[in-house]
């Protein structure tokens, strides 16, 4: 169990399979994760948890956790996605899975708590996001945090009929630690 404020995360377990497939079939949850992609059956999502239940046996740390309430309440995901190993880079991707969740500040709290896991716990060394230029919750969440772009995906998502920037966006280690220095910073 990671604590956090607001949120804890664990370690994803195959008894999320479930929750993880209503999520992964709401569209409008799906649309603010970036995705328009078509439903995902039990079995394909199935498959996907036992992936990273795999990958979390090689890394000896979380692929995927689910966030919960303080009460136990699943809330979300968090994947780390490996992007260099021998950089210690991760691609990040955060869900809250309900939209009655979304606009109550837990996933700035997932955010901050899955940021500490990742440079404190992890070793991490850089953490990078995708994010669709349209998306302007998810950017301010990320740039509250520290998060710089540091470059464009042009065109390279589509959603009701048309084509849209995905922005790249990262944090480094440093940057984590220095805003430790600077009272206020880490507030999201």
């Amino acid at each position: 169990m990671i604590p956090g404020e607001r949120v804890n995360l664990r370690a994803i377990e195959r008894r999320d399979t479930p929750i993880i497939h209503r999520w992964f079939n709401d569209p409008a949850v799906m649309r603010g994760w970036g995705w328009s992609a078509v439903a995902r059956s039990l079995e394909r999502v199935a498959g996907e948890v036992e992936a990273w239940l795999a990958l979390e046996a090689t890394l000896g740390r979380p692929a995927a956790l689910v966030a919960e309430t303080l009460d136990g309440d699943a809330i979300g995901l968090v994947l780390l996605q490996i992007d260099r190993p021998e950089a210690s880079a991760v691609d990040l991707s955060l869900l809250v899975g309900d939209l009655s969740d979304w606009g109550k500040g837990l996933g700035g709290d997932l955010l901050q708590t899955t940021l500490d896991a990742c440079f404190a716990a992890w070793g991490i060394h850089r953490v990078g996001v995708r994010v669709e230029e349209e998306n302007a919750r998810a950017l301010a969440l990320y740039r509250r945090a520290g998060f710089q772009e540091e470059g464009r995906l042009r065109q390279a998502a589509f959603h009701d009929g048309r084509h849209a920037d995905i922005l790249l966006l990262s944090l480094l280690a440093a940057e984590w630690a220095a805003l430790d220095e600077t009272p206020g910073a880490r507030q999201s």
